[in-house]
């Protein structure tokens, strides 16, 4: 069985799109707001942080090409939908703009500076699998933030 790189890319925009119709339930105000839990984060930094989850992983270890992602400002950031709808759409492309990258990828370009998955090496295929369940992972954390801050703008009222 072979999973093409076209495969990924499908799922990956499927997945964002997920994403953009999770973010019309919220506003510029609710999508920065953080629920009431331990060590929560927003839908804004959820977005922010998967988005650049899987344009790092693609881009910079697979690829090789040079990354300035600071991953802890991800979970500090704050903006409006228009930008998340930005983002996806400069990572879309991004992926669009790597496939002969990854298509000739024989090898990681990086080391993952991550535990290795399935006490194994990583290889070009894991880091695609995890590239993707970052986005996959954190659409159900974007899910149900959203459903918890706008059950708690609602009770507020």
């Amino acid at each position: 069985m072979h999973i093409s790189v076209d495969d990924f890319v499908l799922f990956c925009e499927r997945t964002i799109a997920n994403m953009r119709t999770t973010l019309q339930l919220l506003d510029d105000e609710t999508v920065n707001a953080q629920p009431s839990l331990p060590a929560p984060n927003s839908a804004y930094q959820l977005v922010t942080h998967a988005l650049a989850a899987c344009e790092w992983w693609t881009s910079h270890i697979i690829c090789g090409h040079p990354s300035d992602r600071d991953r802890g400002a991800e979970f500090e950031s704050t903006g409006t939908i228009a930008d998340l709808h930005s983002q996806a759409d400069a990572v879309v492309a991004r992926l669009h703009e790597l496939r002969p990258d990854l298509e000739a990828a024989t090898e990681l370009a990086h080391e993952a500076r991550t535990s290795i998955p399935l006490d194994a090496d990583w290889t070009v295929g894991t880091a695609l699998i995890h590239a993707y369940e970052e986005l996959a992972q954190h659409l159900g954390h974007l899910e149900i933030t959203a459903d918890l801050v706008t059950e708690q703008q609602r009770l507020a009222k």
